[in-house]
């Protein structure tokens, strides 16, 4: 097994809270069946992580389309029970991230972060898209949850 350091984040523990997970909070082995999945994810949180907040929740409001009806999730949020996803665009949304990802690990210029461009340069969002597992796309769902009713 493989493993690549994509980002290196604070450790974060939260005890007792019941409020919804901010994005810093989402784990992204959750999203993924692949280690290309959990890769793909983790270089989108960091994207999406790097942006403004208002900016972040834009380019995911760019792909997905939530069909919201009054069921509330964690933390009292609406729960979108049926999105739409618009495939281009997430592709698209993927290659950005991971173009993002590259430049932020060539400023580290350390042999971890060459081993993650490597692995970043095979990334094809069009690909991802077509063989995404129901787990991946989730992730824009929890995305667009903690970006627009969570505290981040």
């Amino acid at each position: 097994m493989c493993r690549v350091l994509l980002y290196g984040e604070d450790t974060e523990i939260h005890i007792g809270e019941i409020d919804m997970k901010k994005l810093a909070w989402l784990s992204v082995e959750d999203y993924g069946t692949t280690p290309m999945e959990i890769v793909v994810a983790s270089t989108m949180k960091g994207y999406l992580r790097r942006l403004l907040e208002k900016e972040a929740l834009k380019k995911v409001e760019d792909i997905i389309d939530p069909k919201i009806i009054q069921l509330f999730g964690e933390g009292g949020a609406p729960m979108p029970v049926q999105s739409h996803v618009d495939g281009a665009k997430f592709a698209a949304f993927i290659d950005e991230a991971v173009a993002d990802s590259i430049r932020e690990l060539e400023e580290r210029k350390d042999d971890l972060s060459g081993a993650s461009i490597a692995v970043l340069r095979n990334v094809v969002g069009e690909s991802i898209v077509e063989i995404m597992s129901p787990e991946f796309v989730g992730f824009l769902g929890d995305a667009y949850r903690s970006l627009k009713w969570g505290q981040n």
